[in-house]
């Protein structure tokens, strides 16, 4: 099983890179790839476990949002104002930018996951996802004209947002990453990119909490799985918090860079491993 420290280590990275573009798919991978962890029993359990604490910092940290969107929405179509105002019409945004990712979720992800993961002769893969997104983030903050808001959000933007959204599956892609980089290229503003990713993240995260949240079952000691939840949970709060601020003076170049060294630094153990 999962040790307390690697419980603490797991989330507080879940945590970190759940909310920001680096990928915690990769980071995930490969931590016990760089620390050359023996493997572990109830992996999946703890991942799941990882993935309900960002859930809970999604939900906790946009808690008063979701009040006013759904809210909004409510009213809005007792008001036969079947589209939505400003707030109201963020919710079936939302829900349309959830299914692209949903649906091939579904069709695709054990493959996807069986051919980064299988075994880790292709951890290497890991690199050029990694330098390839990073790389479109970067074009996105250059081409971006940063004058969009969350009220200028259109269906048709919602649901091209949604089909980035699904490229995330591809690990050292970041579920994040990828919708910000697809909000950017539409105008959107910096903190207006990142709040409607936050936004989509919370149906999509609750819908693969839900669907793995049976892999629980039959755990002899919960401490770890507590730990998990807590620390990804708390730091995802605080992940969030920083980003939204950071975002608003700042550019997101500095998680471009950030994933180039992680791509370098994983070829080099890489390489150094397979010709030892």
């Amino acid at each position: 099983m999962i040790t307390t420290w690697q419980a603490v280590a797991l989330g507080t990275v879940q945590g970190l890179t759940e909310f920001l573009p680096v990928s915690s798919s990769a980071h995930l991978k490969l931590m016990p790839w760089l620390f050359q962890w023996p493997d572990v029993e109830n992996e999946m359990a703890f991942d799941v476990a990882l993935h309900l604490g960002t859930l809970l910092a999604i939900v906790l940290f946009f808690f008063t949002d979701w009040l006013m969107i759904v809210a909004s929405y409510i009213g809005d179509l007792r008001m036969k104002k079947w589209k939505g105002g400003a707030k109201g019409s963020l919710l079936p945004k939302i829900i349309i930018a959830t299914i692209p990712a949903a649906v091939i979720g579904k069709l695709f992800e054990k493959k996807i996951e069986a051919f980064f993961y299988g075994d880790n002769s292709n951890i290497w893969m890991l690199a050029v996802t990694l330098s390839v997104f990073g790389l479109l983030l970067l074009i996105a903050e250059k081409v971006g004209k940063n004058s969009r808001d969350l009220a200028d959000i259109g269906y048709a933007m919602a649901l091209t947002i949604g089909c980035a959204q699904a490229l995330a599956l591809i690990p050292g892609t970041s579920r994040s990453g990828v919708t910000i980089f697809a909000g950017l290229l539409f105008g959107l503003t910096r903190p207006a990119a990142a709040r409607f990713s936050f936004l989509m993240a919370t149906p999509i995260t609750a819908g693969a909490v839900l669907l793995k949240i049976k892999d629980l079952r039959g755990i002899e000691d919960y401490t770890p799985i507590i730990i998990g939840i807590l620390v990804s949970a708390i730091v995802g709060i605080l992940a969030i918090k920083v980003l939204l601020k950071y975002v608003q003076t700042r550019s997101y170049a500095v998680f471009a860079f950030y994933r180039w060294i992680l791509a370098a630094v994983v070829l080099w153990f890489y390489f150094q491993r397979v010709h030892a």
